[in-house]
Formats: C-alpha cells, structure tokens, sequence
C-alpha cells in the first residue's frame, strides 16, 4: 500500500459538495434564462449571444455534472468489490505525474 495517507470518506464529501455547487449553479442559470422569457430548450436560438452563452454554459455544467456521477458511481463499485469495507485498500491514488503545473 501507499505510504501517503489519505481520507476516502474526505474525498467523496468534497466530491459531493462540488456536485451539490454546480446542481446550484446550474438552477440559477436556468432561472436567469426563464428571467429572459425563454423556454428551456436542447438548442437555442442562433441569433441571440447571450441565450447561447448561457446555453455554452448550461452544457458545461451538465458534462461536469455526468463526470461526477461517474466517479461517484465508480467509487461504489470499488466499495463494493471489497468485501470488508475498506475502500482505502480499494481505490489507491492514480500517479503522480512529473510536470508543470496548468493551473
């Protein structure tokens, strides 16, 4: 096992609360849209920038919304595949990669 230390339950929370403030994000983006008198659609109208920003921004929020339900999805499974119910035996940290630093 690694040597680094590390929370599971820690992980999953802050997982969790990141989901719960792009859920937010999202509600209030869609009642800026409705403020606009505009349906919630899958495609906006093409000629109006600031409904299709928003809409930009809709998508994004929904793609970050899908890839938390899938890591959230894929810590369960690593839950359950250990049968005592150790998920820091189950899930070890992916590796650390040498290089700059994008943010």
């Amino acid at each position: 096992m690694n040597e680094e230390s590390y929370d599971m339950d820690d992980a999953v929370a802050a997982i969790q609360a990141l989901h719960d403030a792009l859920a937010s994000d999202l509600e209030e983006l869609e009642m800026r849209i409705r403020a606009l008198d505009h349906a919630i659609v899958l495609v906006p109208e093409p000629d109006n920038l600031e409904v299709s920003e928003y809409y930009e921004a809709r998508a994004s929020l929904h793609s970050g919304l899908a890839s938390i339900a899938e890591v959230l999805a894929w810590i369960q499974l690593k839950t359950e595949e250990d049968p005592e119910g150790d998920v820091a035996v189950a899930l070890q940290p992916l590796p650390k990669l040498r290089g700059c630093v994008i943010h």
